[in-house]
């Protein structure tokens, strides 16, 4: 069973910088709308995000360390929304544990 998984990042230079779920936040994702098991090199089915740039998405898909697989752009936040977002994690970010 390949289960999809939800992931919200910023693009940033066309890269996919991945905020949540925690686990994989920080890092970045090349997406590809090839499944895990292709046998063709996930680079023919990239997602270029050169379009969103400076934008919040929502990405559905399985990840590994380099690829989301399976990739769906879900939904793509507004200027406003992605403004939240950005504020909402660099407070979470600096804010010191009691």
């Amino acid at each position: 069973m390949n289960l999809k998984h939800q992931y919200l990042g910023i693009v940033e230079a066309g890269r996919f910088k991945l905020l949540m779920p925690n686990s994989v936040a920080g890092g970045y994702r090349r997406l590809t709308t090839m499944k895990m098991q292709g046998t063709q090199p996930p680079e023919l089915n990239e997602i270029h995000l050169d379009e969103h740039d400076g934008q919040a998405i929502l990405v559905s898909g399985s990840a590994n360390e380099v690829w989301i697989w399976s990739a769906e752009v879900v939904e793509v936040a507004s200027a406003i929304l992605t403004i939240l977002i950005k504020q909402m994690l660099e407070n979470t970010q600096t804010e010191v544990p009691h």
